[in-house]
């Protein structure tokens, strides 16, 4: 891959990432912050561009405001290039600013977004000054639970069309903005307390002022505050950071800028509701071109979250089309006609491109079982034995019949003296006797199920005990054994469970009091064993039955005996109805007594010494 397509590649996921806020984000701020601003530029450009031919095609009256937003988006993009404002741009912007114009800048060293827009009112023509923050706090991003909520402009400032016409305001107002764009100012910058000391926070968001109460300020001289229609955003936004980065990855401010800009000029234009309904359809568009882009590109799991949020927002619409009054429905219809057949060929792509991918991944991961030959290869009819000669040597000179006792072996059982072949090493002996072992013990479990809790209570205590020793010593012997074996690890479960349904058959029989609570196994936990034998299946069927059988006695409680102290836990209803409830309420009656006792010793001893 040239760098050219691998820095394209770069900047898309970039794109995800600060368009859709997908879960996992990078750990350091990107190091094409220029690029990036750049490229969301050009989408909501593009963007714009397609609503307003489609626009044009079904002749709904709104080709004109889409051509408007158009060219406010061309002049953001050639104001802010770079990542900085430049004087000799404004000025030429300054000195052409119309009726249905908006500029759009964003003075990234001072963390704030300022939007110029020439305005009619019963004063005549001026210039309306609107600033706010870009990008929140660390600290409140962080403590958020979910999105931030912001009422945007911060403040506002109606300059007169005259004044703000005036050569000399222009220069100064045009040097100003360029200066504050590229140069940071320390009494503004995030602090940290440090040793005692404040010291500068260069991984944080600057202190907004300079644009929002300063300049602001400087123009309310010239003009007057004003109060325009608030816009209220749930504005998203995350802090990852990694060890080793300079600086933490945050979402891009100027994204932010531009969807605020675009969207305040799309309800001076439209009205405010008509306004908000044309900026959501939009950003639906900004992300369901991003997904056409990206189709080949992306992972699955990218995919499918942008794929999601696009229907989400769709959604959202068709709830909000329902609600809304009849005049502004028809705002959404049209709408949705305009843009209905180009978004669902988009998710309809997605959902195709996400399907080839989970065929392939299950194709790979399938295990092939290859066809059964008609006919046994020649050397399958061979056995090659060359470490078992003496033994097998030694078995053909033994006599047929032996005078010696009878050796019979319980079936599924290892010989007593079953030893490691001679033709093992040394250091193979420790591993093959664990294994010999734990094969041995498993069996004997086996083989010992079934028995009937015993019928006196203290033969039934002593079993209950010996059988959790049981269980510690098998998580002891297994541990680590069979971690590589899932079938080997689902018949230790299956032993360890057999053992606790046993231990719980004598804990009910002694306190039946635990019945009315969950045994904290659902039966269904078990379904991912992977049993190989037939009898080993009918063994969990067994344990799955009494696990349900045990939910179903305490009516699909879920309260456990390990939960903390509540109304009705099994602490509680022990103390006050088992049949040691008297013991231990006489128990605690002395216990009290014997607190009390002691208090008023106590006091008594206080008042003596302080007398």
């Amino acid at each position: 891959m040239n760098p050219s397509s691998a820095s394209a590649l770069s900047v898309l996921d970039s794109l995800c990432n600060h368009v859709a806020l997908p879960p996992r984000l990078p750990g350091k701020q990107e190091h094409n912050i220029d690029q990036i601003e750049h490229a969301l530029t050009d989408r909501l450009l593009d963007a714009s561009r397609t609503l307003r031919d489609l626009v044009n095609l079904t002749n709904n009256g709104f080709g004109e405001q889409w051509d408007c937003i158009r060219r406010v988006l061309q002049n953001c993009k050639a104001i802010n290039a770079g990542g900085k404002l430049n004087a000799t741009s404004l000025l030429t912007e300054f000195r052409r600013v119309e009726r249905n114009d908006l500029l759009i800048l964003h003075v990234a060293e001072q963390n704030a977004g300022l939007l110029i827009r020439r305005q009619h009112d019963g004063q005549g023509e001026s210039v309306i000054f609107e600033a706010f923050e870009a990008s929140p706090l660390s600290q409140t991003v962080l403590a958020s639970e979910n999105a931030l909520q912001w009422d945007f402009p911060g403040c506002a400032v109606a300059v007169p069309l005259q004044d703000f016409d005036n050569p000399t305001f222009q220069d100064n107002l045009a040097v100003f903005l360029e200066q504050a764009s590229v140069e940071s100012i320390k009494c503004f910058a995030a602090r940290t307390n440090k040793a005692g000391s404040f010291a500068f926070e260069s991984r944080n968001t600057v202190d907004p002022s300079l644009v929002t109460q300063m300049l602001m300020t400087l123009l309310e001289v010239n003009g007057h505050r004003t109060f325009p229609p608030l816009l209220r955003k749930r504005v998203r936004d995350d802090v990852c950071w990694t060890d080793g980065a300079e600086k933490p990855w945050r979402r891009c401010p100027f994204w932010l800028v531009l969807r605020v800009g675009v969207q305040r000029h799309l309800g001076t234009l439209l009205g405010g509701e008509t306004g908000r309904v044309h900026y959501k359809f939009l950003i639906c568009l900004v992300i369901a071109r991003l997904i056409d882009e990206t189709l080949d590109h992306l992972s699955p799991e990218l995919l499918a979250f942008l794929k999601a949020k696009l229907c989400r927002r769709l959604v959202k619409l068709e709830v909000d089309k329902d609600r809304s009054s009849p005049t502004l429905r028809t705002v959404y219809e049209c709408m949705f006609k305009t843009l209905g057949a180009l978004l669902h060929k988009t998710i309809q792509k997605a959902n195709d491109r996400i399907e080839v991918a989970w065929t392939g991944f299950r194709k790979s991961i399938q295990r092939r079982i290859p066809p059964l030959p008609r006919h046994a290869e020649w050397r399958d009819l061979y056995l090659t034995l060359p470490n078992s000669a003496l033994y097998l040597q030694q078995v053909l000179t033994e006599p047929l019949h032996s005078n010696g006792r009878n050796q019979s072996f319980a079936p599924n059982r290892l010989p007593e003296d079953y030893g490691v072949s001679a033709a093992a090493t040394k250091n193979l002996r420790p591993f093959a006797n664990r294994y010999f072992s734990l094969s041995k013990m498993e069996t004997e479990i086996e083989c010992s199920r079934g028995a009937a809790p015993p019928a006196s209570n203290i033969s039934c205590e002593v079993q209950c005990m010996e059988l959790a020793t049981k269980i510690v010593t098998v998580l002891d012997a297994t541990a680590g054994a069979y971690d590589s074996n899932p079938e080997q690890k689902s018949i230790m479960l299956l032993t360890v469970m057999e053992l606790w349904v046993s231990m719980d058959e004598c804990a009910t029989t002694l306190f039946s009091l635990l019945k009315d609570y969950n045994p904290g196994f659902p039966p269904e936990i078990l379904d991912v064993l992977q049993i190989p034998r037939f009898q080993d299946m009918c063994r969990l069927q067994k344990i799955q039955a009494y696990l349900q059988d045990r939910h179903t006695t305490c009516n699909c409680c879920r309260m456990t005996i390990f939960d903390d102290p509540a109304k009705g836990c099994f602490a509680e209803r022990y103390f006050n109805e088992s049949q040691d409830s008297q013991r231990l309420q006489a128990l605690q009656q002395r216990i009290e007594a014997a607190a009390e006792l002691g208090r008023a010793r106590k006091a008594e001893q206080w008042q003596k010494l302080s007398r």
